[in-house]
């Protein structure tokens, strides 16, 4: 019996001494990086360019069918590169999303090791927290400090896919994180490039 009592007042001891030295924790809210940041500002500018040159071409197309509404092969036309708008739109959306990222997974893990913390977790999976432990301006801020360049990805079955995707993440993004993905934003979709 001695024995279990002194076992338990150990126990006790070491679990109040843990508790003394507190682990620096913050939060970061994605969406509001994403949105806010230089990168995230000039992902959806790409995404406009390229809605906006797919956006003319169904328009020279309809201009057409508008002329000869009997014209079949405009309408199918127009159905073709329609559906192919939607697909090709999709995948650069998530192109756009994984770049932005990857960059910011890698400058959120850098902040985290300079400034000591021992967990940066997502204010979105965060039931409660502290404001002052928001430290998102301060990642907009490493976020502003970055290249990032968003090249349109080669239509499906080109050949020059994989490299154009390649050209278009960060240059010093390191090898072996891009397995690492989470849940888009709830304004992009995600999921919608695997569903060709």
């Amino acid at each position: 019996m001695p024995l279990a009592l002194l076992l338990s007042l150990m126990l006790i001891a070491c679990q109040q001494g843990e508790g003394t030295s507190q682990s620096k924790l913050a939060v970061v809210d994605m969406t509001r990086i994403m949105r806010d940041s230089e990168a995230g500002k000039a992902g959806v500018k790409h995404l406009e360019a390229l809605q906006a040159d797919m956006q003319e071409q169904l328009n020279a197309i309809q201009g057409r069918l508008e002329k000869n509404g009997s014209d079949a092969d405009a309408q199918k036309e127009l159905q073709t590169v329609y559906m192919m708008s939607q697909q090709r739109m999709q995948v650069e959306q998530q192109n756009v999303v994984n770049v932005l990222y990857d960059t910011m997974q890698r400058i959120v893990n850098a902040y985290r090791t300079e400034k000591g913390y021992a967990l940066i977790i997502s204010s979105e999976a965060a039931a409660s927290f502290d404001p002052k432990t928001d430290v998102t301006a301060d990642i907009i801020a490493a976020m502003n400090k970055q290249k990032v360049e968003f090249k349109p990805v080669a239509p499906e079955g080109d050949a020059a896919a994989a490299p154009a995707a390649e050209a278009s993440k960060p240059a010093d993004k390191p090898a072996g994180k891009a397995a690492e993905k989470p849940a888009a934003p709830a304004d992009k979709p995600a999921d919608k490039a695997d569903k060709k």
